[in-house]
């Protein structure tokens, strides 16, 4: 009797935590997927948040080793020093900074902002920093 209680117990649970992670829709979004969703924060190749993104769920210290992915013209291309504007749809502010290890100028991108990158940090942002 108690083993049966048991079991139900751990199923309920597992339930419970399946229906709560279906729930999560976007929260789950994979990030440097070249897919900018809901809760990222993205920086893009091109002027106007066009062309291929880079979309961040966290901090990134290095942007040297990452790349642009999708089948637009920068895909394939470093993300380090080749970015031109952003979209913030995290739900955080995101410092931008000039060199690896959130290091160099930094410039700060509130939630749900959009805009092209000042001559400070076109094509020269290497590193992001998540402000919550």
């Amino acid at each position: 009797m108690r083993t049966r209680n048991v079991l139900r117990g751990v199923a309920a649970t597992a339930l419970t935590l399946s229906a709560l992670g279906l729930g999560m829709g976007t929260a789950n979004a994979a990030e440097k997927d070249g897919y900018l969703t809901d809760f990222e924060f993205g920086l893009f190749c091109q002027d106007n948040q066009e062309n291929s993104v880079f979309d961040l769920f966290a901090s990134d210290k290095n942007f040297g080793d990452d790349y642009f992915k999708g089948s637009r013209s920068c895909a394939g291309q470093m993300v380090n020093d080749n970015t031109r504007s952003y979209l913030n749809k995290s739900g955080c502010g995101y410092w931008v900074l000039t060199n690896i290890n959130w290091q160099g100028n930094q410039g700060w991108i509130p939630d749900g902002y959009r805009g092209n990158a000042s001559e400070t940090f076109r094509n020269k942002i290497s590193s992001a920093l998540m402000g919550c």
